[in-house]
């Protein structure tokens, strides 16, 4: 929990953070919280009707250089104020356009993927979970200022002790709060022979995103052996949590810890740290049990799935 939350004002701002510089954009969602129990306040001359908890969120108006945008709450006005980067300038007409991007596997992988462990008991199947940032990469902020480093963290160890309990061995990427070099999070469970690799994370959206607005829960892998584990992981994640939550599935991504041609591997979103809704339900020990349920229930189907071609 941030100092935000300490703070005597009426009302806190979360993101942008103070003299914060976002990318261009037109519009830019704001998050914060006022006082439990607020019926509304007032961001840029508009009302916003906080949730339960006091969380907010919304979208402003944005420009480019210095903006300031005021938010009233219980009489007292904050005036709050970042920058905005300035509209980048159009190519030139007939300039090259900027060579895509080859996305390579991690080079620490071979190139064939493992043998599935069908037909295995779970204490013959290893599981690495690594919970998404920490350290001094703290990740997405909540609308009070809690850190999604945190959250992920929650999750992972509730995702360990339920994979434990059916059995599975699991290995961790961290149990601290420690920084971890983003593309080396796979490199043990590669080294050590991990059956998968699952990483946990919870969302935000672009900083024109509406906060408000966006909430769902998604799956991402990068090639056919991470689809495999992802479908019934996102499945289970999606009939759990509906009808709160909405499911995109399994999307593509070519995230650094999912680029393994070797280790069925993905990286769940569970929720987005910027909803006010969202805020609340990630850290609610109870709801945190369900999501570890339903990503263990996936990984049981994984395990269990039948060899292409035959019926479980």
């Amino acid at each position: 929990m941030t100092a935000l939350l300490n703070m005597a004002a009426a009302v806190t701002i979360a993101f942008p953070a103070a003299n914060q510089k976002l990318p261009f954009v037109e519009k830019a969602y704001m998050i914060g919280a006022a006082p439990r129990g607020t019926q509304a306040i007032e961001v840029a001359g508009r009302k916003v009707v906080p949730y339960r908890t006091g969380a907010w969120a919304c979208l402003v108006d944005v420009a480019e250089g210095t903006n300031t945008v005021a938010i009233t709450c219980g009489g007292e006005t904050t005036n709050h104020v970042f920058a905005v980067a300035n509209r980048p300038e159009p190519p030139l007409p007939g300039a090259p356009k900027p060579p895509e991007k080859v996305w390579s596997k991690l080079e620490f992988c071979k190139d064939v993927a493992r043998a599935h462990p069908r037909g295995k008991r779970p204490g013959e199947i290893t599981i690495a979970v690594d919970a998404g940032h920490g350290g001094t990469d703290t990740g997405a902020l909540s609308p009070h200022g809690l850190f999604e480093k945190n959250a992920n963290l929650l999750q992972a160890v509730a995702l360990r002790d339920e994979l434990v309990s059916r059995g599975y061995k699991v290995m961790m990427t961290r149990e601290d709060d420690v920084a971890l070099v983003l593309g080396e999070r796979p490199r043990e469970a590669h080294e050590k022979g991990a059956d998968a690799f699952v990483s946990i994370h919870h969302n935000a959206p672009a900083a024109n995103g509406d906060a408000a607005l966006t909430r769902y829960s998604a799956v991402y892998s990068w090639n056919k052996i991470g689809e495999e584990l992802s479908a019934p992981i996102a499945a289970r994640l999606a009939g759990a949590l509906a009808p709160e939550l909405p499911s995109k599935g399994v999307l593509h991504a070519n995230f650094a810890v999912t680029r393994s041609p070797e280790v069925p591997s993905c990286l769940v979103e569970v929720d987005f740290m910027t909803s006010p809704a969202g805020e609340e339900a990630i850290f609610n020990h109870a709801r945190r049990l369900e999501v570890a349920i339903a990503i263990a229930d996936g990984i049981d189907d994984w395990a269990n799935a039948a060899s292409p071609g035959q019926e479980k």
